[in-house]
């Protein structure tokens, strides 16, 4: 019996380190294969581009040569996936993105898009999208997209040039109590309410917002706005938003 025991143990010991020995070999023998393949090709997924075209795969995949990041030629083990993925991200346009490799060689970028909420253009010049989350992005670059227009003689609270998370930029800046930053909140969660409201949605075709000094209110009040509505010949008088 006390033989018995002694056997097994020995058995015991000898399957555990073949199986160590097993583990890692493969690990030394993946980690040679990945020394030995190089990335063949750089392949760019978007994958809501269908309802959304803000962003081209060509457009992401020249920005990644531009910058120097192309890894075509490297050696698996030497790519930074990481550099890639957060040069992605820092794109306004792109919401999330994740890259990868497979072993055939193909490094993979695979993102989403921001959805635009409203688009706005000002008299002054000011051509820019707005989202849900209070993101600004560019309209240039992209195939023009059906959304809400609001046009105007109004001030904007950032910068011209400015693109990314106004929330984050307000809060840095400390412009959370401009009453150009409040107005804008306003008209976003304005346009999100009749978007989402089915006898509405769809039916305002442009916003007219006029600066509180244009209109019969005092200088420096909040901008009336005017509604648009895609069929008839007849507008809406809404006033302030408040």
């Amino acid at each position: 019996e006390r033989r018995r025991r002694v056997w097994q143990i020995i058995g015991t010991t000898l399957v555990w380190m073949a199986g160590g020995a097993f583990f890692v070999g493969a690990a030394l023998l993946r980690q040679s294969n990945e020394q030995a393949r190089t990335v063949e090709r750089l392949k760019v997924e978007i994958i809501d581009s269908a309802t959304h075209r803000l962003l081209s795969a060509d457009q992401v995949r020249a920005d990644i040569v531009a910058a120097g990041l192309l890894p075509t030629g490297q050696s698996l083990d030497s790519v930074s996936l990481t550099a890639i993925n957060d040069f992605v991200k820092s794109n306004c346009l792109v919401r999330k993105a994740q890259t990868f490799v497979d072993y055939e060689g193909t490094l993979t970028v695979r993102l989403t898009q921001r959805h635009p909420l409203l688009r706005i253009i000002t008299d002054s010049g000011t051509d820019v999208y707005i989202t849900a989350g209070a993101h600004v992005l560019p309209t240039q670059g992209g195939e023009p997209l059906n959304l809400p227009l609001v046009t105007g003689d109004f001030s904007l609270p950032f910068p011209r040039g400015f693109y990314g998370d106004l929330r984050a930029w307000a809060k840095e800046e400390k412009k959370n109590s401009d009453k150009n930053y409040i107005f804008l909140l306003k008209l976003i969660n304005f346009v999100r309410l009749t978007e989402s409201r089915p006898e509405v949605g769809g039916n305002i075709v442009q916003i007219v917002a006029t600066q509180g000094a244009d209109s019969a209110h005092t200088k420096g009040a909040e901008p009336t706005v005017e509604l648009i509505p895609r069929r008839g010949n007849y507008s809406v008088q809404l006033g302030p938003l408040e």
